[in-house]
């Protein structure tokens, strides 16, 4: 079974239910469509914008603790982020990394990254 964790934007939380990540994840839809056999096992927030980013080492800590094997970093953070591709390299070094939860998976700026594990 693959265990798997959604970050969303800590600012687009503010006014997002996280419903289109829920859906596409409850209906195996979009980036959640490689699955056969899944379970979300953390949903968190990046703070960056928040200048809250100190916690992203503690994060991937209690990440890694939730025996995470794949981060999905949210179709808001994709859109919006200027740290977007930074995140996904640096996640890489822990977990294997999708780009976006819903949407398509090109997006309007033609920029997913998905990256497998780095082996150290």
């Amino acid at each position: 079974m693959q265990r798997i964790a959604i970050m969303v934007c800590g600012q687009v939380s503010h006014k997002c239910t996280g419903n289109g990540c829920f859906r596409a994840f409850n209906e195996k839809q979009d980036a959640f469509s490689r699955y056969e056999d899944v379970q979300m096992v953390a949903f968190t927030r990046c703070d960056h914008c928040d200048g809250q980013d100190k916690n992203f080492d503690k994060k991937i800590e209690k990440l890694q603790s939730a025996r995470v094997d794949t981060i999905h970093l949210s179709t808001c953070i994709r859109g919006r982020c200027d740290r977007y591709e930074e995140m996904a390299q640096e996640f890489s070094k822990h977990f294997n990394v999708v780009g976006y939860t819903h949407g398509s998976e090109n997006g309007k700026k033609d920029n997913c990254i998905c990256l497998e594990k780095k082996s150290l």
